[in-house]
């Protein structure tokens, strides 16, 4: 991460932060307090989202973030696992080829998935759904594993 700061005489402060992944933050911190946040994705000039936060708001914010609040107890080999996992909602279309089969028979074509939980069109939700639940159209599978087994079961076919 890289971070980069400006002066702006009679403003403040500017704060530019690049992440390891290429997007961008810029905070302006005024002389009044006031902290204008804002989000860039890759080399985009235009931002994607901003904020504006009142000096205890920033604070308050700066204290989570720090971990002033919540420190979680994550080790470096979890950290790494955790980068290969995916979790993904995918939506299960009409005419998909798993429509109407048990949920077992799309999981059995992809080793490596969990399916955490679906969520049917009338709010109605399964976590840690049994097998032999039927999948329908407009549900809305949580699953997880690796970004290739995510995609695997996308293209999954249960007919056969």
């Amino acid at each position: 991460m890289r971070v980069e700061e400006t002066v702006l005489p009679g403003v403040g402060h500017k704060f530019t932060v690049v992440t390891h992944s290429g997007d961008k933050v810029v905070v302006l911190v005024h002389q009044t307090g006031v902290r204008e946040v804002y989000f860039y994705r890759d080399d985009e000039d235009d931002a994607v989202a901003e904020l504006e936060l009142s000096d205890e708001e920033a604070r308050e914010l700066g204290a989570i973030l720090a971990g002033v609040l919540y420190r979680p107890e994550v080790s470096g080999d979890v950290r790494s696992r955790v980068k290969e996992l995916t979790i993904e909602w995918i939506r299960v279309e009409p005419g998909h080829p798993c429509v109407n089969r048990p949920l077992a028979d799309w999981l059995a074509r992809v080793p490596g998935v969990h399916v955490l939980g679906i969520l049917r069109e009338d709010e109605a939700l399964y976590p840690n759904p049994p097998p032999d639940l039927k999948v329908e159209v407009g549900d809305v599978l949580i699953a997880a594993g690796s970004r290739a087994a995510i995609d695997s079961l996308k293209r999954a076919d249960c007919r056969g």
